[in-house]
């Protein structure tokens, strides 16, 4: 008697597309990621102000008019004068300057290849929720026809009008899930536009036909030698050491006398008397603190080093645990995901008349369930790849 409810039937199962489609998408988003020019200019910046700290300071001018008695006359005084630190000072800043610039640099890369994650699982998550969407609206669709029905055959006198609110009712359900589903997808729309850079992104976002990409899990299995050349947090973080140890040279040479030296013209009742001026700063008596702060810095940085490998490969190693385990779920779901058998076979013993609309509705929900546990699944274990691949 259903011969009008095939539309329930359902054939979504997650599909893959080729990395580089993906991949094109990610990058477009990439090049237009304002945070990251701002990151740029902000480096730039930095670096300006470390080369600034390392000039000389301004030379000093002094010129003093003093008026005496007639008997005396007047006295005037010029002076020009340059201060500056040991000389080794400044070859210790420019070395610290050129190792921070490469930890900048490698930074740099970090900050790239965290907004690519972002950006990877940002598209993950918009295949998710429109996978589910499409799902949802097949539902719709196919309850819209069952009201159809419904109300046919209650005026017609072959059903009830309970089962025709039933109906009803399955419709409403299916009807709200699907605007909450299409409230979540506008929210991750409106966060990638942000990624982009406040760009549209439809255009971009098209190219991936709601598929996630194909990724080999066992080539992403974590090492943590490859994570020493691969992970540029971790090379920044090693150049911020060898950066330190500069900085420790800078603060101990810092201690070594200064000095200043002054050209002198003096005037005094007709004479004029020319000389230099030589003074010495002793920074040791107040700055030895900050040599031994330096030096304290540099152990905790390189334990800091130490301890971001630590945490980084046990990070990665539990991804690759997680999206091994999905895989397996994933094996084992296809086996009654394959096709939707299950649901034709409950289409074909509702029309049978051999169960009613209730336990229809019951058993269908039973592996609409089971469809969207599997959804989920297949969500989980690209979200775990997506971090796994945070170098490509």
């Amino acid at each position: 008697m259903f011969k009008k409810l095939s539309i329930i039937v359902l054939s979504l199962l997650p599909t893959t597309i080729f990395a580089s489609d993906y991949d094109d998408a990610v990058s477009t988003i990439l090049s237009n990621n304002l945070t990251l020019k701002y990151g740029v200019a902000e480096n730039a910046a930095t670096l300006e102000e470390l080369k600034a700290e390392n000039t000389l300071e301004a030379p000093e001018i002094s010129f003093e008019n003093l008026w005496g008695s007639k008997e005396s006359g007047d006295k005037r005084n010029f002076s020009i004068g340059q201060s500056f630190d040991w000389p080794g000072v400044y070859a210790a800043r420019r070395d610290a300057i050129r190792k921070s610039e490469t930890a900048m640099q490698y930074l740099r890369e970090s900050e790239i290849l965290a907004t690519r994650m972002e950006i990877r699982v940002a598209l993950i998550d918009l295949v998710y929720v429109r996978q589910r969407i499409a799902t949802t609206r097949k539902i719709c669709d196919g309850m819209a026809t069952m009201v159809e029905y419904f109300k046919e055959a209650v005026d017609k006198g072959l059903e009830t009008r309970l089962d025709y609110n039933k109906a009803v009712v399955e419709h409403i359900n299916a009807a709200r899930e699907l605007k909450t589903l299409k409230s979540e997808e506008a929210v991750l729309l409106a966060g990638l536009q942000n990624l982009n850079g406040g760009q549209p992104v439809s255009s971009i976002v098209d190219k991936i036909q709601d598929c996630y990409p194909h990724a080999n899990l066992e080539a992403l299995r974590p090492n943590r030698e490859n994570l020493r050349m691969k992970d540029p947090a971790l090379a920044a973080s090693t150049a911020a050491v060898e950066a330190q140890k500069s900085l420790v040279k800078v603060e101990k040479r810092s201690l070594l006398p200064g000095f200043s030296v002054a050209y002198l013209h003096e005037w005094e009742a007709g004479e004029t008397f020319n000389g230099f001026s030589v003074s010495v700063t002793l920074p040791f008596l107040t700055q030895r603190r900050k040599a031994k702060a330096a030096v304290m810095r540099l152990e905790a940085q390189a334990l800091e080093n130490e301890m971001s490998l630590i945490k980084l490969e046990s990070e990665l190693r539990g991804e690759y645990e997680t999206a091994l385990a999905y895989q397996e779920l994933l094996d084992e779901y296809r086996g009654v995901m394959d096709d939707d058998s299950n649901f034709e076979l409950l289409k074909k013993a509702l029309d049978a008349g051999q169960i009613n609309f209730l336990t229809y509705m019951q058993e269908l929900n039973y592996f609409l369930t089971a469809r969207r546990d599997f959804l989920d699944i297949h969500y989980r274990y690209h979200l775990a790849l997506a971090r796994l691949q945070r170098y490509e």
